[in-house]
């Protein structure tokens, strides 16, 4: 049953991401509202340790996935950039409570590598003066989500939580795409660039949470 969730799951990907590349806006819009329902369910289905901090997060996720659909509304895009910080925050929620113990020296450094990286992002994507406090501070909350899935892998050293950690690692760059993009001369095929590494690391990341 798992993989054929999973494997729903991928079609799904690849049907949007086709969608995407040849502007089939209707389809676009549905499989793109269909992702995280199709994740909630392998996770309810496959995992053995149901937390409901991980259900809600996923449920913020899909909220946010909702709302970018009209992103180019300012009031929807601050809508979904506030549903996916409530996403990450439950993320984190998770993962405190699945971590068994804490590599302090690996917290240290990476704490150190976390508050660097917002240092440069901010100069990076380059967000309108309104947008900047916004994006300050949801580049804290995802970076902090990355922080706690490395402790979570070294404490609990599975493919799971590997594959956990580099969906974390992606979706900060997924973020940092869309949100550059977004301030900026957006692609031809902006929705196919940004949505393909979002869509391998919320699988990711809910393939690990399955497994924890």
């Amino acid at each position: 049953m798992s993989a054929i969730i999973l494997g729903v799951y991928a079609l799904a990907g690849i049907i949007h991401e086709v969608s995407a590349i040849r502007f089939w806006e209707g389809m676009r819009k549905i499989t793109k509202a269909v992702l995280m329902p199709i994740l909630l369910i392998y996770y309810i289905v496959t995992s053995a340790n149901l937390l409901v901090a991980a259900l809600i997060a996923i449920v913020f996720s899909w909220l946010g996935d909702f709302f970018l659909i009209r992103k180019e509304e300012p009031k929807f895009f601050r809508l979904g950039l506030v549903a996916f910080l409530l996403s990450h925050v439950f993320y984190i929620v998770t993962l405190v409570l699945i971590t068994r113990s804490f590599h302090i020296p690996a917290l240290i450094v990476s704490i150190g590598v976390a508050l660097v990286a917002e240092f440069f992002l901010p100069k990076i994507i380059n967000p309108p003066r309104a947008m900047r406090g916004a994006v300050i501070v949801y580049g804290i909350v995802i970076l902090a989500m990355s922080v706690y899935a490395l402790q979570y892998m070294l404490s609990a050293l599975t493919l799971g939580s590997v594959l956990l950690f580099a969906g974390s690692i992606i979706f900060i760059f997924s973020d940092t795409l869309m949100t550059y993009l977004s301030f900026g001369k957006k692609p031809k095929y902006f929705n196919a660039i940004t949505m393909l590494p979002y869509i391998i690391a919320q699988g990711l990341i809910i393939f690990g949470l399955a497994g924890a």
